[in-house]
Order: structure tokens, then sequence, then C-alpha cells
């Protein structure tokens, strides 16, 4: 792995921190990683052209690569390599899948109760009042140090790159033709898993609302 930092020492794995200071950029350290000749190469972070390119030709190579991008979902981060100059073709040859998530409060077991969102609230969501049957939201006690939340699960959504995506991929076809295909191959988006976690009581609307875009 090359990370910025290492967070977790894992038994088994050879970690290589990143030090910008000394000229060990990610570049330089995925470089230094394929001398090793691994099977499996974790990148922390894909920030630069140069790196993108790398991780990517490592791929093609025959490594299994896994790295992290900055983007708001799956499709953003076809368009991050495309940006960073990566050539559509080898970007679908080296890429199995994409996954996307975030982390959404979830109410609090000691203090949550049904609480109706408001009714414009519903309509600014995008949603229909049978959406929103049985909502629930903590009311914030000693448990919860009065926010209504105690702890977090993780929403996502994953993208499994068929033929179809492929080809419109390197086609530079608009995203909303690659997520109709997406849709059409299985793909439940960010949004859609967000809502199931509120439709069974586990969050608020208004939560689901700020770590989500409203469709």
């Amino acid at each position: 792995t090359i990370e910025d930092p290492v967070e977790y020492q894992l038994p088994g794995v050879l970690q290589i921190p990143v030090n910008e200071k000394k000229g060990l950029t990610f570049a330089r350290g995925l470089r230094s990683i394929l001398r090793h000749d691994p099977d499996k190469i974790m990148v922390g972070e894909i920030r630069d052209p140069e790196t993108a390119q790398i991780a990517i030709q490592s791929a093609l190579t025959g490594h299994l690569v896994f790295t992290t991008v900055h983007a708001n979902n799956v499709f953003d981060v076809i368009g991050r390599f495309i940006h960073m100059g990566v050539d559509p073709y080898s970007f679908v040859s080296a890429m199995n899948g994409v996954l996307a998530q975030r982390l959404v409060r979830i109410n609090c077991p000691h203090c949550s109760v049904e609480d109706a969102p408001p009714e414009q609230l519903v309509v600014d969501s995008g949603l229909q009042p049978t959406d929103v049957l049985g909502h629930r939201a903590g009311r914030g006690c000693g448990q919860c140090h009065g926010t209504g939340f105690r702890g977090r699960k993780a929403i996502a959504e994953v993208l499994i790159l068929n033929d179809q995506i492929r080809e419109l991929i390197i086609g530079r076809q608009p995203v909303r033709l690659i997520r109709e295909a997406a849709r059409e191959n299985g793909t439940h988006f960010l949004r859609e898993s967000a809502i199931a976690l509120m439709r069974a009581g586990e969050t608020t609307l208004q939560e689901i609302n700020r770590v989500t875009l409203v469709s």
C-alpha cells in the first residue's frame, strides 16, 4: 500500500507512508511498489494524472489495484479519470467496478419517536407522502447528548462495468445514458439506499438530504 498517512497497521501488508517533503509522492511510491512485483496494490488516493496513469497501467499488467478518488458518486469517478487524461479505452479495460459510500447518522434508539416531516420538505425532497409513513426522529436525550442521533451506518452504490457500460464510456456518452444502463444492470443509487434507511426508521429525511443529492 501507499498511504497518506498510514492509519492502521495491517498484518502481512507492506505499507508505505507518503512523505512529499522527502519527495515520496503517491506516484513515486507506486513505482517503488511495482518493483516488488505485488499481487495486490492499494493506493490511498489518486490526486494527479501521473498517479492515475500508473495505477491504470498497473491494473492492465495483471495487478489487482484498489484506490480512492474524491467524487460525489460512482459516475463522477469516470469523469475524474478522463479529466486527468486517462484514455477511456484503458480506463474501462482496467476497471472492474466502482463503489461510492456515505456515512448516515442513525436515530438514537433511546429517544426516537414517530415524527412526520413537514409536507413542503417531503415535496422538496422529491418524495411522496407515502414514502415517509412511519418516519422517525430522535428527540434528544442523555444517551445521545441531545443530538437525536447515535452511531452511523454506511450507504453505498456499486457500479459493475459490463460491456454496454464500457462501450458508453469509450464513446464518451452522457452520464445520463450511463446511469440508465447501470440501473438496468441492477445498480442501486446512493439516494435510494438512503431512502431505504429512512423508511426503516433508522434515520431522518433531513439527514438523508444532508448526505445525498435530491434527484
